[in-house]
């Protein structure tokens, strides 16, 4: 059988009452040790013919134990509703934060004071109220095709089904127990796309401070790429700080852009750079090295003798040759440096961070790589090469003609040799 709760303001009123009763008993059972006949007798003249007669004559020192007692009385009856506000207050927030948290109404019974039961019945609804919308919010994010993530400064908080369902998952507890945060699965392929660390700081204050911003990030599932669009919005209220981060699956998009972009610029025989492409990274490398004084060098080169080989084995042969050259480039370069197609039979190649010294070795070695293919069904060919380390008083115009003007001296030259000053 539950007990009836008390009051506050009852509970108060029996202390103030029980310390009144104690003070009143005390106060009586001094004066009945001191004097047992106070009615009947006098004491230094002094007749008392009431309690509260004697309670005026009472000297100071028993006067000081009777107050010092009383206020004892006080102090201990206030400590002890004080411990049990406290006990209460404690056991309230607890109950209130685990409803919260498990969604569930508070039971009132579990509080001492009738002042706590009836916050209970105000809170309930309450409770029940958040928890029907964050229901009914989990339904809506549920329902989208996106991969969404609420987070904290520290920690993901939660998601929704369809992130579940990509990393092949049952709950967030089972993402969380092996993983902090999805930035794990990023790509670092390619520097389009967002990483872990983005200048200086983590990828989520990253896309916060630049919202206008296109941001993708591209994760591998079971060897496959996907391409997401990500947007993140900030709310904060009372010290709490939330981040919504919604990921946007744009693969098809992206990779037919990227298709469109590689057959834009791609030369559809050799496998290479075009012009068009040649032309934009020539002119980012002259701006680089204006603004930085970096160094680079570029080779020109063109097939020797390319007419005479169209002429003696047909044009399928000579298509043949350039395939092959264009391998042999590509694969004997380093990757940041870039081989395209000049037109016809020449070939160009950027080289970023390279003097003119380390230029000449370069095409030195690729002239004799070029001179030592041997393939069956195909004719044996040869190159010649002209070198030219940029500076920065050239225009992208008299920096390709004064390359082009050594080229045509290692043809005129002899052929099959590399001319650089």
């Amino acid at each position: 059988m539950l007990k009836r709760a008390r009051t506050l303001s009852g509970t108060v009123m029996i202390g103030i009452a029980i310390m009144i009763v104690l003070f009143i008993v005390f106060t009586g059972i001094i004066w009945l040790l001191q004097n047992l006949d106070a009615y009947q007798s006098s004491h230094d003249g002094v007749q008392y013919e009431t309690f509260y007669d004697y309670i005026k004559y009472i000297p100071a020192p028993q006067m000081f134990v009777i107050v010092f007692f009383g206020l004892g009385l006080i102090g201990i009856s206030a400590k002890l509703i004080s411990i049990q506000l406290k006990k209460n207050f404690k056991r309230f927030q607890t109950e209130f934060y685990n409803a919260l948290q498990k969604k569930e109404p508070m039971n009132p019974n579990q509080f001492h004071f009738e002042e706590f039961r009836h916050l209970c019945t105000l809170i309930n609804p309450l409770i029940e109220k958040i928890t029907f919308n964050e229901t009914q919010l989990q339904t809506i994010i549920d329902a989208q095709n996106s991969l969404i993530i609420t987070r904290t400064h520290d920690k993901i908080i939660n998601v929704n089904r369809a992130f579940l369902e990509f990393f092949n998952i049952d709950s967030l507890d089972q993402f969380t127990q092996n993983h902090r945060c999805i930035s794990e699965f990023f790509s670092h392929e390619d520097e389009e796309y967002i990483q872990p660390e983005m200048e200086s700081t983590n990828w989520v204050n990253y896309v916060l401070r630049n919202p206008l911003k296109e941001h993708k990030v591209m994760i591998y599932k079971n060897g496959e790429p996907h391409v997401f669009s990500v947007d993140a919005k900030m709310s904060s209220k009372y010290e709490m700080y939330r981040v919504v981060i919604t990921l946007s699956d744009i693969s098809n998009i992206e990779f037919e852009r990227r298709n469109l972009i590689i057959d834009a610029t791609t030369d559809p025989l050799t496998k290479v750079a075009n012009r068009l492409k040649f032309d934009t990274i020539l002119r980012q490398q002259i701006e680089l090295s204006k603004r930085y004084k970096n160094s680079f060098c570029m080779i020109m080169l063109d097939v020797d003798n390319f007419k005479k080989i169209n002429d003696t084995y047909g044009h399928p042969i000579g298509d043949q040759v350039l395939a092959i050259l264009a391998d042999t480039l590509r694969n004997s370069v380093r990757k940041s440096d870039t081989v395209a197609r000049w037109g016809g039979e020449e070939f160009v190649i950027i080289l970023p961070h390279t003097k003119l010294v380390t230029g000449e070795k370069i095409a030195e070695k690729l002239r004799k790589k070029v001179a030592a293919i041997r393939k069956k069904g195909l004719p044996a060919f040869t190159c010649s090469f002209g070198v030219s380390e940029y500076n920065k008083s050239q225009t992208q115009e008299t920096f390709l003609h004064d390359v082009d003007t050594k080229l045509y001296r290692a043809k005129n030259g002899g052929k099959n040799c590399v001319i650089s000053r």
